[in-house]
């Protein structure tokens, strides 16, 4: 048997490298305690800091859409302006082809008719002096006039 009595740990004096020891584990424990306080807050604001952030970015991203939706229908508004303006262009550019067409054509139906009744007229004429020719020629008659044709005055 040992010479020195056995002591219980519990009642065993506690050397200076012992507390030396304990003060550091309490001074870690509080430490570490510090410190998970510490990551606990800023992981807190880094989290309310994210979702503020996505509030302003959805909150944006509305104010996009509905800045989109804006010009999206300004420019349908725009294009069926620009194909009205364009069909009313086509119309009218039609509508002066086809009165430029209707005058040009009654003025070459116009002047076929003028030409025929000149040529009708020179013709009528014609016949009319050939018809006083012979009339006089059956009457045997003369006039002035008759004497001017027969000399060719």
């Amino acid at each position: 048997m040992p010479a020195t009595p056995s002591m219980q740990p519990s009642e065993r004096r506690l050397s200076d490298i012992d507390r030396f020891c304990i003060q550091t584990q309490e001074t870690g424990k509080l430490e570490a305690a510090r410190r998970v306080r510490f990551m606990a807050s800023t992981l807190g604001i880094a989290c309310l800091a994210l979702l503020v952030s996505l509030g302003l970015v959805l909150w944006q991203a509305k104010a996009v859409a509905r800045e989109r939706d804006a010009l999206a229908r300004e420019l349908r508004t725009e294009r069926s302006a620009h194909v009205r303006a364009t069909l009313t262009a086509k119309d009218v550019e039609m509508n002066t082809a086809n009165y430029a067409l209707d005058t040009r054509v009654r003025r070459d139906i116009v002047d076929q008719r003028m030409l025929a009744q000149e040529r009708r007229a020179a013709e009528l004429e014609q016949l009319a002096l050939q018809v006083e020719r012979q009339k006089l020629n059956e009457a045997d008659c003369v006039t002035p006039r008759s004497l001017l044709v027969a000399s060719g005055l």
